[in-house]
């Protein structure tokens, strides 16, 4: 017998997260909820620059650049649930599965990111969808001008996260992450994580096989 659905959220975050969906902005997203800016940022930030990224060398990756929009399941290639990527650990099967009916509640919401709440001491900057399509240009079109090139010198590709999805007790999360490059990057992942210590680790969980 499958296990009862666990609650998300509480009602108070619920009326906080309507209220802020009334103050979206013109992409569709809403203000970051208090209640999540720093667990979220400090996954956002831990999990910087991303494997392909990392593997590059200091000159190519001067600067780290970061989509000021979260995506949402519209926006993710493969568009595939965290479920259906990874499994949850045996030690802690309820964290995880909270984390997914947070994730089903709020699939479709993009939130706004602000810089000064990172903490990453690399260089980096957000970039707006405007931005992103020069640079993905940039790094892609064969007659993108040399000023364009060097307008984006030193800057790998882009970073986009997902909203982090939580448990109920901010102890487990789930965020999708998705690095761009013009030489095939890797495809978007799930990425799960438990917080113990105070401190967010990476625990990835159990791989589906064939996912």
């Amino acid at each position: 017998m499958a296990a009862p659905s666990l609650p998300a959220q509480t009602s108070h975050n619920q009326e906080s997260r309507a209220r802020l969906q009334r103050v979206s902005n013109a992409n569709g997203a809403i203000p970051m909820p208090p209640d999540r800016a720093a667990d979220s940022y400090a996954i956002y930030s831990m999990l910087m620059p991303g494997e392909p990224f990392a593997r590059m060398s200091p000159d190519q990756t001067a600067r780290w650049a970061i989509a000021d929009v979260t995506v949402n399941l519209n926006d993710m290639s493969p568009a595939i649930p965290p479920q259906g990527q990874l499994k949850p650990p045996p030690e802690n099967p309820r964290g995880f599965e909270e984390a997914v009916g947070d994730y089903e509640t709020n699939k479709y919401v993009r939130v706004q990111l602000e810089k000064n709440d990172f903490q990453i001491a690399h260089p980096f900057d957000l970039l707006s969808a405007e931005q992103i399509d020069n640079l993905r240009a940039a790094k892609a079109a064969p007659a993108a001008s040399s000023e364009t090139r060097s307008q984006w010198s030193g800057v790998p590709g882009i970073t986009y996260f997902s909203e982090v999805y939580f448990d109920t007790r901010h102890r487990a999360a789930l965020v999708y992450m998705d690095n761009w490059c013009a030489n095939l990057c890797a495809a978007g992942s799930w990425v799960y994580l438990e917080k113990h210590g105070g401190r967010w680790v990476r625990r990835s969980g159990i791989v589906v096989p064939g996912a």
